[in-house]
């Protein structure tokens, strides 16, 4: 039986050091046929010199060079576009893959032809390749695409990460990234288009790892996403009323959940200001403890002046005239007391 090829595309941009790192755990990978697909956005540094030994070393890595700027979605892009696989994978120049993330992947998708992307649990590695948290994702092997949608809306948070994601080339079909809107949570976005028609695959082991460094676009505050969550996922809700005008009354429950995600996420970034301030730790640490940012005084009143706009309901209402006025006490210690506790809460407010 021939197994199909799987091609793992490796967008990169002047990160010779990380990506020699990453791709070492890319080679290493026990799936075969493999193609390994960099596409070099016009690095200035040892990139290319690099990619060509890699490729003199290894008949399947194929280098691609630039010579003129892409951008991080266009690139992307271009990756989507130019590889041969059956099935692709995306994974960034700066992450580490387990040697069987592929052939577990694959097994996953032979198996159950409905799924159309899968993805494992992984590792948060910070800047010097130390294990600084986990993300085990609780739910079932094979969730229907809507469901995996209404989840992700709801909670903020998607079992499926794009460095360690594999897709099934025939369900992804004409999807591309958006090259022109924010960058932040675009990805979700293109899985859930993948997700309207197929079903999303999970496997309960960690099998990736995720590198935060001073250069990760990941490294933003939360009160600088808020923008592109808002952006990004009301232009998918329009677009997805547009494929199936029968979904009103399930897209019309998203929006309002996006303005509730934000509501809560944006009164934990006020909170943990808080909490950073007391120096009081947590045994429990999300990427915006993990990164390790300050707020700057404008950025607390813009947390404010946003917390006002995606209040949805009574409760979040009354929060936030509890909030102005522990605020307007200096009693500010509650709040960073609950920030310690943020899974429970998370559970409580159903944002699971």
């Amino acid at each position: 039986m021939n197994t199909p090829l799987v091609s793992i595309c490796v967008p990169t941009c002047n990160r010779a050091a990380l990506l020699q790192q990453s791709l070492r755990t890319i080679c290493a990978q026990d799936y075969s046929p493999l193609e390994i697909l960099i596409s070099d956005d016009a690095s200035t540094d040892e990139t290319e010199g690099l990619c060509q030994e890699l490729v003199k070393a290894d008949p399947r890595v194929r280098y691609v060079r630039h010579e003129n700027r892409l951008g991080l979605y266009r690139n992307h892009n271009y990756c989507m576009d130019e590889c041969r696989g059956e099935f692709l994978c995306l994974y960034h120049d700066d992450d580490q893959h387990h040697p069987q993330l592929i052939s577990e992947s694959m097994a996953l998708l032979i198996k159950h032809p409905e799924v159309g992307i899968a993805c494992s649990d992984w590792e948060l590695l910070d800047g010097e390749g130390r294990c600084v948290g986990v993300r085990d994702h609780q739910v079932p092997e094979i969730v229907p695409g809507l469901d995996y949608i209404s989840r992700t809306i709801r909670s903020g948070q998607s079992s499926i990460g794009c460095p360690g994601a594999v897709i099934r080339r025939s369900a992804l079909g004409t999807v591309r990234f958006r090259e022109d809107g924010p960058i932040g949570f675009a990805d979700f976005v293109v899985w859930f288009q993948i997700a309207e028609r197929a079903s999303v695959g999970h496997i309960a082991r960690r099998l990736w790892r995720y590198r935060l460094h001073p250069q990760s676009f990941s490294r933003r505050t939360i009160e600088s996403l808020t923008h592109d969550y808002d952006e990004n996922l009301n232009r998918y809700c329009d677009d997805h009323l547009r494929r199936w005008p029968e979904h009103v009354d399930l897209v019309r429950r998203w929006k309002r959940d996006v303005n509730r995600y934000l509501f809560w996420a944006l009164a934990y970034e006020l909170g943990l200001y808080f909490r950073k301030m007391q120096g009081i730790q947590s045994s429990y640490r999300s990427v915006f403890e993990i990164t390790d940012y300050n707020l700057t005084p404008e950025e607390v009143q813009s947390v404010r002046a946003q917390l006002w706009r995606y209040r949805t309901g009574p409760l979040q209402s009354a929060t936030l005239v509890i909030l102005e006025s522990l605020l307007s006490l200096r009693l500010t210690w509650p709040l960073a007391w609950i920030t310690r506790h943020a899974g429970l809460v998370r559970t409580g407010l159903g944002l699971k």
